[in-house]
C-alpha cells in the first residue's frame, strides 16, 4: 500500500490505498511553484477495490440522488447518482463515496479496471472537500482568471464570456506573465494583499486554441493515445458551445511554463469583448478599487453555495463574512487600480501590455 501526501489550498490529504494511483495529484502539484497555504485542515483518503455487485449492494436503500460535480458548459463532467447524506455512487464510473465529517475521512470504492478515471475523480473529490473546508482566511472567491506581471497579480474579472481566458492566454504567451489562475482566485484575509491559485481546468473556445499553437498543442497533447478521427479538428468558433477542457498540468508539461500558487495584487481588469471594435481596445475607465459598487462585483462572486460543487458530503459553507460583502471590502481595503476596457477578440490583443505598464 503506497501513501502520498498532498495539498489543496489549505486543506492537506493523505492518500493512501489499491484502487487508484496519485499520479493525478502529482501532476497537478508539479504545475505549481511558490509556498503552499498553511494547512488547517488534514483529511485521510483510503482507496478500496471493489466489484461491481459490491458497489450496487451498498447502495440497494438510496432513493435520493445528486449531484458529485455540476457543469453548465461540458456535459461529461455532470456526474450523478444516488446519494445517502454522507455519500454518492456514481455507477456509471463503478465508484463509491463515502465522507465522514467528525473523521475527516473520505474512503472511496472503485471497480478494478477503471484506475485511469479513478484517479481523476478522487482529486476532485479532494477539490470539492478542499473548497468547503477552507478556513476563513480563504472564505472569499472571485470569478476570475489571474496572471502575475513583476512578481504582482492582475485579475481578470467577470462572468462567463467576459473575455477572462482570452485575456489570460494572451498575456502568459504574447506578453511574458506569469500563470496563476485559470478561473476562480481566493482572497487571502489575513494579510489583505493576497490572492491564490484555484486548481481549475483550463477551457477554451475552439477558435481560441486556433489562434494560438501553443495552446492547440496543450490541448492535442491532452488526447492522449488514440483519439476519435475528429477530435483534432478545431472549428473557427468563439461560442461556449464549442469549448474544450483539459487539466492545467498539460499546460505545464508541454510548455514549461509553471503556475505561482499565490501573489500580491498589483490591479484588476474588468474586460468587454466586442467583436469588431474599430479600436482594437479602448481604456473606458482607469480608477480604484476602493470605489467599486456592489453591484459591480454581484456576478464575480461565487455564493458560500457553489452549484458547480455540491455538499454531497454534508459539509456546511465555510464560516466567515458574507460572500459578497466580503469580497467587495477586501478589495475596497486594497485600493489598486481598476481598468474599465472594451477590446476585440483579436484586434485588441497587442494592447495588452500597455494596460500593465501604465
Amino acid at each position: 500500500m503506497r501513501t502520498s501526501d498532498h495539498q489543496i489550498l489549505d486543506s492537506a490529504f493523505v492518500l493512501d490505498g489499491t484502487g487508484c494511483e496519485s499520479r493525478f495529484f502529482e501532476r497537478m502539484d508539479s504545475m505549481y511553484e511558490g509556498a503552499r497555504a498553511a494547512a488547517s485542515s488534514t483529511v485521510h483518503i483510503h482507496v478500496h477495490a471493489a466489484t461491481a455487485t459490491e458497489l450496487i449492494e451498498a447502495v440497494t436503500d438510496w432513493h435520493r440522488w445528486g449531484h458529485f460535480h455540476r457543469s453548465l458548459n461540458y456535459a461529461h463532467w455532470n456526474l450523478e447518482g444516488p446519494v445517502e447524506p454522507t455519500g454518492i455512487f456514481l455507477p456509471a464510473q463503478g465508484m463509491l463515496f463515502r465522507y465522514r465529517a467528525s473523521e475527516a475521512r473520505l474512503d472511496v470504492y472503485a471497480e478494478p479496471g477503471r484506475a485511469r478515471r479513478a484517479d481523476e475523480l478522487v482529486f476532485h473529490a479532494a477539490r470539492n472537500l478542499a473548497l468547503w473546508r477552507r478556513g476563513v482566511r480563504l472564505t472569499s472567491m472571485l470569478h476570475a482568471s489571474a496572471v502575475m506581471v513583476k512578481d504582482a497579480a492582475w485579475l481578470f474579472l467577470g462572468n462567463k464570456g467576459a473575455g477572462k481566458s482570452t485575456l489570460f492566454i494572451d498575456s502568459v504567451l504574447r506578453h511574458g506573465a506569469t500563470p496563476l489562475a485559470n478561473d476562480r482566485v481566493l482572497l487571502d484575509l489575513n494579510d489583505g494583499r493576497t490572492v491564490w491559485s484555484w486548481p481549475s481546468y483550463l477551457s477554451y473556445c475552439e477558435g481560441t486554441i486556433l489562434d494560438y499553437p501553443e495552446l492547440r498543442d496543450v490541448f492535442d497533447a491532452a488526447l492522449d493515445g488514440t483519439p476519435p478521427p475528429d477530435a483534432r479538428l478545431y472549428r473557427r468558433s468563439y461560442t461556449q458551445s464549442h469549448k474544450r477542457i483539459v487539466p492545467p498540468f498539460h499546460f505545464h508539461e508541454v510548455l514549461g511554463r509553471r503556475y505561482a500558487r499565490s501573489a500580491p495584487i498589483a490591479g484588476v481588469v474588468c474586460a468587454r469583448l466586442e467583436a469588431g471594435h474599430a479600436a482594437g481596445l479602448t481604456l473606458l475607465a482607469k480608477r480604484r478599487t476602493s470605489s467599486l459598487a456592489a453591484s459591480e462585483l454581484a456576478d464575480a462572486v461565487f455564493g458560500a453555495s457553489d452549484p458547480d460543487f455540491p455538499a454531497w458530503h454534508g459539509t456546511r459553507a465555510p464560516a466567515g463574512a458574507e460572500p459578497l460583502s466580503g469580497a467587495l471590502a477586501w478589495l475596497r481595503d486594497a485600493d489598486v487600480p481598476l481598468l474599465e476596457v472594451v477590446l476585440d477578440p483579436i484586434l485588441g490583443k497587442p494592447g495588452l501590455r500597455q494596460l500593465f505598464v501604465d
